[in-house]
């Protein structure tokens, strides 16, 4: 079986500008594991509950790994996916297989068999790594089911924990048996390492293939914005499977900082990571921030976080605000970054408190932003509301084997388009304010919900807060406000009428209807699934 190679690649010209520029190098991940494992051997590289390994043991557990893969006869440019928390054993296996030139697949937690098959098959996945089985999921039992509907999926790589099924590979005896296989044919930065998906259909799902000049610039070049050093304890709680995890784990690499981790995120393991490691950096997603602040569990503050970074989805500007008052020694900040781009711009550290939260910062170095009109294609002024395109080394060469959704996502002149709604300022910082595809045509009117549920989500009784179209006979659509609320809190359609009444909203801007739910759907990312919210809303008309 021919290794992955992307069918759209990056043109020779623009690969050379980004190497003369120092944009991209010839680093690899082995390159990144031996320089600490050599220059710092004891210092440590995971911080977690159960304990502390060092940059030495780390490596020596990647090499093991790596010969073990190859005695299972898996070769460079395979993909091996994986289904884990954030746990040590995901960041080894990952190294392992990053060691023997393998590429690492992606797949989220909540995934089942319905959605991890497109993505095995699509990525021709000759083995998968998952967690022991528990009373919730068996994913052993899964994986096997899924080498009947994956021609080339032939290895079931079970973690530690639990039991492993005799047809089973144990990922722990992987991570202690010797190297001994050699690897003969180490990979070069211009080779594949990761293939993450985004949206897409099961029969034509989009999957991003990064080499790791790609891979790791990000890490690489936003560690240097915001001065990460050996002394930092970068904490991490976007899963590992999605690229701001994944950044954030490169960033901290590439400097010598330890990652402090969340196995899974709950507001009593989010206060009692904190209280226990200090971490210097914080990395999120704002629901995670939002839910712990509003818990009550926080009860001090987070003296030891010089930065926190929130981004994954649209910052409501009332959290940023909320968790900088509880950082006394430090401020809170953003980036923009999605699977197809990974980093284009980033809060300066120093920045004003209107450049933090209310935008997601300026252009990284080579990376270039601009606001077109979703309708006519035409560049808008600084200050005009469009979609944001984007162009530079970040940015991906091409989904995989999916032609149509290439031609679709870059322009002539190769700026991709995000599918964002942002507006640039004449700094260029870029302001996110929605999606093209969540914009409610209310009779003609388009109305962006984005800063009505960033000043719902403010209130003292929400928790979150998202709004849905809903179909109407004479308008069109209309908005429909879905909430989730504090324990033992309420909010009535008059409050919330009242509420932005005093705000100053339009009138016809005001969502047209109230649903209290007790969860709200998000995506393993912790972005709410409006399409969801738009199937809810239609059947309880």
């Amino acid at each position: 079986m021919a290794p992955l190679r992307a069918d759209r690649d990056f043109a020779p010209e623009d690969v050379e500008a980004f190497l003369k520029a120092g944009y991209w190098n010839d680093d690899t991940l082995g390159d990144w594991l031996r320089h600490w494992s050599e220059e710092d051997p004891d210092g440590p590289q995971i911080i977690g509950l159960e304990g502390t390994l060092t940059n030495r043991e780390v490596y020596d557990r990647a090499q093991r790994m790596a010969g073990a893969l190859l005695s299972l006869g898996i070769v460079k440019g395979q993909a091996i996916g994986i289904q884990m928390a954030n746990t040590p054993e995901f960041i080894i296996t990952y190294y392992g297989i990053a060691l023997m030139g393998g590429v690492l697949l992606t797949m989220h937690m909540p995934y089942r068999a319905h959605e991890m098959a497109p993505l095995l098959n699509h990525g021709r996945a000759v083995a998968v790594v998952c967690e022991p089985a528990s009373e919730k999921y068996n994913a052993p039992d899964t994986m096997r089911e899924l080498k009947r509907v994956v021609p080339t999926l032939e290895h079931v790589i079970v973690g530690p924990g639990g039991s492993v099924p005799d047809d089973c590979v144990s990922l722990a005896e992987m991570f202690q048996r010797d190297p001994g296989t050699e690897i003969n044919d180490p990979p070069h930065a211009a080779d594949p390492v990761l293939l993450c998906f985004t949206s897409g259909t099961a029969a034509a799902p989009k999957a991003v293939l990064r080499n790791y000049h790609s891979a790791l610039a990000n890490g690489r070049i936003y560690g240097e914005a915001i001065n990460i050093d050996r002394q930092d304890r970068i904490m991490v709680v976007p899963p590992f499977s999605h690229v701001f995890g994944l950044c954030c784990l490169h960033s901290g690499l590439a400097y010598g900082a330890p990652t402090v981790l969340l196995r899974a995120f709950s507001p009593e393991l989010f206060v009692e990571v904190v209280e226990r490691h200090q971490p210097t950096l914080l990395f999120s997603s704002p629901a995670p921030v939002a839910a712990t602040l509003k818990s009550g569990l926080l009860t001090g503050d987070l003296v030891s976080v010089r930065h926190a970074v929130l981004a994954g989805s649209i910052v409501p500007p009332a959290v940023s605000q909320a968790l900088e008052e509880r950082m006394p020694n430090g401020k809170v900040g953003g980036l923009f970054g999605m699977t197809e781009i990974i980093l284009t711009t980033a809060t300066p550290l120093e920045g004003s408190i209107d450049e933090r939260h209310l935008s997601t910062g300026r252009p990284v170095r080579g990376m270039e932003v601009r606001v077109t009109s979703p309708e006519s294609g035409q560049m808008l002024e600084a200050g005009e509301e469009g979609e944001l395109e984007i162009r530079g080394y970040s940015v991906m060469s091409g989904y995989l084997n999916n032609t149509q959704a290439n031609a679709d996502a870059f322009t002539e002149d190769n700026f991709f388009k995000t599918g964002d709604l942002a507006i640039v300022d004449v700094d260029q910082n870029v302001r996110i304010t929605g999606r093209v595809k969540d914009i409610i045509n209310r009779g003609g009117v388009k109305i962006n919900p984005t800063d009505i549920e960033n000043l719902i989500a403010a209130h003292p009784a929400v928790t979150l807060a998202a709004i849905a179209p809903m179909g109407d006979d004479i308008m069109g659509e209309k908005a429909c406000l879905f909430v989730t609320l504090v324990p033992g809190k309420v909010l009535s359609f008059d409050e919330m009428i009242d509420y932005l009444a005093k705000a100053g909203i339009a009138k016809l801007r005001w969502p047209e209807k109230l649903e209290v739910i007790d969860e709200m759907p998000m995506t393993p990312t912790k972005k709410v699934m409006k399409h969801v919210l738009t199937g809810m809303v239609s059947s309880s008309s």
